[in-house]
């Protein structure tokens, strides 16, 4: 297991096989996600995570929470020495555009038509897909 400096909680699992599970806890709680080996050379997994509810009580999971856990997850991947779809752009840096989602103001992530935010929240699944 990893103790993940993001959160309370921590990552475990092994990345093997086709396909399989890592898991996240916070005690008392748990979180499986789903992850499964990629056909592309950019990536060794693709990820699907989903933060928004905590299966055991249904208590949905607030927006910034979501977030810490992508970053978590993210490094997590990272320290197995894994690519995935969910990491970031090699890239971060900000365009003077700004961002397309609806009503956001920040400025867009180069090569991107959307913030880093946006490109978070879109790795979550939430709004548009990256």
């Amino acid at each position: 297991m990893c103790p993940t400096p993001a959160t309370l909680g921590e990552f475990s699992g092994k990345i093997q096989g086709r396909d399989g599970y890592i898991t996240y806890r916070e005690a008392p709680r748990e979180l499986q996600i789903y992850w499964e080996l990629s056909g592309s050379p950019r990536f060794n997994v693709l990820v699907s995570p989903n933060f928004r509810a905590w299966p055991s009580t249904g208590e949905l999971i607030p927006e910034e929470r979501q977030l810490e856990l992508l970053t978590a997850l993210r490094d997590w991947l990272k320290a197995q020495n894994l690519r995935s779809d969910i990491d970031l752009p090699s890239d971060v840096s900000e365009d003077e555009s700004r961002c397309l989602w609806a009503g956001c103001g920040r400025p867009r992530l180069k090569q991107y038509y959307y913030c880093r935010r946006h490109f978070d929240l879109s790795c979550l699944g939430i709004g548009a897909c990256a």
